[in-house]
């Protein structure tokens, strides 16, 4: 009986032990530099960028090598977010890949690179606009600097610069189309101050898509079969009327008006730069009956950021349906999949304002019902995602 006991006595000392040991908290893997990733999985669903790796950091994590509660008041983890000195932010934003359904999210590069976005073209090959030089020679890569559109082999490990070759600045809003192999953006000639809508192939040919000198066009997005483009079209002068839904042929030709903005109805003065009833952020359902888009509706609710409605109208008959009032919601992308969005949450009038409790991530909107993407902490304004895009496969 005594040596059932010693038995029973070492057996409980040993369990004790090993529950201490697995209880036992280790710092994370620092996470290699580079491009991290050979291909995208299959598996995966959407590709977005961010900056929540930081939070894999020492400065952002407590004694027990966990994210600290109050991350984004630690002086050493906020400097990692903020650059106090120019106003941003202090870490580069990087590309990732989610798989929806399981919320497994693949970190695909850790570069000295800022990516402003990144688009699959094949399971190897990304479509990037990113920041890659000091061009303003602060020292620093930035957004601040000027940005280019490179397709990123990850098999190979190098970043092709597409438009580097042509002298255009202030290239945004890009989007490419598995079906026509092109690149549509919006640039300036670097000699004149305005936005045409351009196009560019792999081959690094490119063309000029519209001209017109009464207006400035961003927000281009591809239809889901290569025939139509969706864009945003600013009218002179520039911000002080709200800009404008355009749809037209792949060619430029046939562009037609779809929406004239929103109203302001309290007369409130311009968000930032922007003015009320902004109209942004166009892209097309994959039938190409309807369009998504983002609305300004006021900046006095969901504080810092005012209320960006999400929209759908009818590209014939015009009639709307609001998705939402309450939040901004960013940059819808419409696939088979649903609508994904950015989505931003401040706070309401009078409300406190805290660094924890703003939120910036991505959310579904399918079958009338909104799912959010990320979760806390990753979810807390600025790490979250800025923009996604779906992963389209042949």
């Amino acid at each position: 009986m005594k040596q059932v006991f010693l038995i029973l006595a070492f057996l409980i000392i040993a369990s004790l032990a090993c529950a201490s040991q697995a209880q036992e908290k280790i710092p994370p893997t620092p996470i290699p530099e580079g491009i991290l990733i050979h291909e995208i999985p299959e598996r995966m669903d959407i590709t977005f960028d961010a900056i929540r790796y930081v939070l894999n950091d020492g400065a952002c994590l407590d004694k027990n090598y966990e994210v600290d509660k109050n991350f984004i008041n630690l002086p050493d983890c906020n400097a990692l977010i903020y650059d106090a000195q120019d106003d941003g932010l202090a870490s580069p934003r990087q590309l990732f890949a989610m798989d929806i359904e399981t919320s497994e999210v693949l970190q695909i590069t850790n570069t000295d690179c800022t990516h402003i976005i990144g688009q699959v073209v094949s399971p190897t090959v990304l479509m990037t606009l990113a920041v890659c030089a000091d061009t303003d020679g602060n020292g620093k890569i930035n957004e601040k600097d000027k940005p280019e559109l490179y397709l990123l082999n990850l098999s190979t490990k190098k970043m092709n610069c597409l438009t580097c070759e042509y002298d255009l600045t202030s290239i945004n809003n890009a989007d490419y189309s598995p079906i026509t192999q092109k690149v549509i953006f919006s640039a300036q000639h670097s000699s004149v101050f305005h936005n045409h809508l351009f196009a560019i192939d792999a081959e690094k040919n490119l063309v000029q898509i519209t001209e017109h000198l009464d207006y400035m066009d961003f927000d281009c997005a591809w239809s889901e079969d290569g025939t139509m483009i969706v864009f945003n079209r600013l009218p002179t002068p520039w911000l002080e009327a709200p800009s404008q839904i355009w749809l037209m042929n792949a060619d430029g030709s046939n562009q037609a008006q779809i929406t004239s903005g929103g109203t302001n109805p309290n007369n409130e003065e311009n968000q930032g730069p922007y003015p009320i009833g902004l109209d942004a952020d166009p892209d097309l359902s994959p039938d190409n009956q309807k369009i998504v888009f983002s609305r300004l509706k006021t900046g006095k609710e969901n504080i810092i950021f005012g209320v960006y409605e999400l929209i759908v109208i009818d590209v014939d008959t015009k009639e709307i349906e609001i998705l939402d009032s309450q939040y901004a919601n960013m940059v819808p992308q419409w696939k088979d999949g649903g609508i994904l969005i950015n989505r931003q949450v401040g706070v309401g009038a009078g409300e406190n304002l805290t660094g924890m409790g703003i939120k910036q991530s991505l959310y579904l909107y399918k079958d009338g019902f909104f799912t959010e993407l990320e979760e806390y902490p990753f979810n807390v304004f600025p790490l979250g995602a800025y923009g996604g895009y779906w992963i389209e496969r042949e």
